[in-house]
């Protein structure tokens, strides 16, 4: 007995093992599939409610994708202007954080001596710099990223495809299967839909919510570029736990050199730190609900597992993926334990309980 657990978990280990390199050295390949997946999983409500008035199956997945290009369309046109003038305003922006981390530095190492934190080593170009390892760090998210949207397209041909032949798709998984086993394979898949589904649209809505809510307060704090800083702040919600942070980090120290009163930029921290804590504790709780239930250890090692592969993707990927995962865990016998592990919460082992009655009746 104790042989066949050894065996089990050398196969688990091999299999990470391989699937990791796999994924690490075919991400060019698996992350347009990954994201067109969720895509399509998304627009599939919506091709449900139009096909049967349209009739024709690419008619009514062009209309999916319309539904969600026209928005950004309308979006990027009323903010156009606005965008010119901030783009035009960057070698400013630039200088007016860079000034501004002096001067949080200054007081840093005023109160810890022997910080001796360097605003000139961060920003230094040269080849022996310290933060040369950190940059190339970040260089290689942005380059995760840039191919990312440098794929857009193929994201939008597997998503079109996936739509087309999802019927396809549905009947092979539930067929690969065993006749007995078919009814729960039904159940977990709808479960995954539902969290993927309930993940995306909530997610897009917090974004647009914490945009809104950040302009609207940077604004009556008086800094330049609110609405700048405000949706870039919403839009670094998608990273989990650290994107809130970055989003109310850049603003404040752009603020430290730029604002005309010294509360201000104090006002900018206690504004986001206000704004975090609605957001942890209502807006994202009410908007996403309890589809995501991953623990904050579990969700911070797909984070850095997903974000070592993929970069700035990966961690947009971690939270969906690692979600997905658990479901999967709970319908199988020898991962149930795990899935309750990585559950937030651990009344989750009634759930399993009570699928294991409804197997055993």
């Amino acid at each position: 007995m104790n042989s066949n657990r050894f065996q089990d978990i050398f196969h688990l280990l091999a299999i990470t093992i391989i699937s990791g390199y796999i994924l690490h050295v075919g991400s060019a390949i698996f992350m347009p599939i990954i994201f067109a997946i969720l895509l399509s999983v998304f627009l599939n409500p919506l091709d449900n409610k139009i096909r049967p008035q349209v009739k024709i199956k690419w008619v009514s997945i062009v209309i999916c994708f319309l539904s969600i290009i026209f928005p950004i369309l309308l979006i990027t046109t009323l903010f156009s202007f606005q965008f010119v003038n901030i783009i035009d305003s960057m070698p400013s922006i630039y200088n007016g954080v860079t000034d501004g981390t002096e001067k949080l530095f200054q007081k840093i190492n005023n109160i810890v001596p022997f910080a001796n934190l360097n605003v000139d080593t961060i920003f230094q170009q040269g080849e022996d710099s310290d933060i040369k390892g950190p940059l190339k760090i970040v260089g290689q998210g942005l380059l995760s990223t840039s191919t990312l949207l440098g794929s857009t397209g193929l994201v939008m041909i597997y998503t079109f495809l996936f739509l087309y032949y999802k019927e396809s798709f549905k009947t092979f998984i539930i067929y690969a299967f065993e006749k007995e086993n078919r009814p729960e394979i039904k159940e977990t898949l709808n479960e995954i839909k539902e969290t993927i589904q309930s993940y995306i649209g909530g997610l897009g809505l917090v974004v647009v919510i914490l945009s809104v809510l950040n302009t609207i307060g940077l604004y009556l704090i008086g800094i330049e570029h609110a609405i700048f800083w405000g949706t870039l702040a919403g839009f670094l919600a998608i990273i989990p736990y650290i994107g809130t942070l970055i989003g109310g980090l850049l603003p404040f120290i752009y603020a430290l050199s730029t604002a005309e009163a010294s509360w201000q930029p104090y006002a900018v921290l206690l504004y986001y730190l206000i704004i975090q804590q609605v957001e942890g504790n209502f807006i994202t709780p009410k908007i996403v609900g309890d589809k995501v239930d991953i623990n904050p250890l579990f969700a911070i090692f797909a984070l850095v597992f997903f974000g070592s592969f993929w970069g700035v993707g990966g961690i947009i990927l971690a939270l969906p993926l690692i979600s997905i995962t658990k479901i999967i865990f709970s319908y199988f016998g020898k991962t149930k334990a795990l899935s309750v592990l990585m559950s937030s919460d651990i009344s989750s082992k009634k759930v399993i309980s009570e699928k294991n009655q409804n197997k055993k009746t």
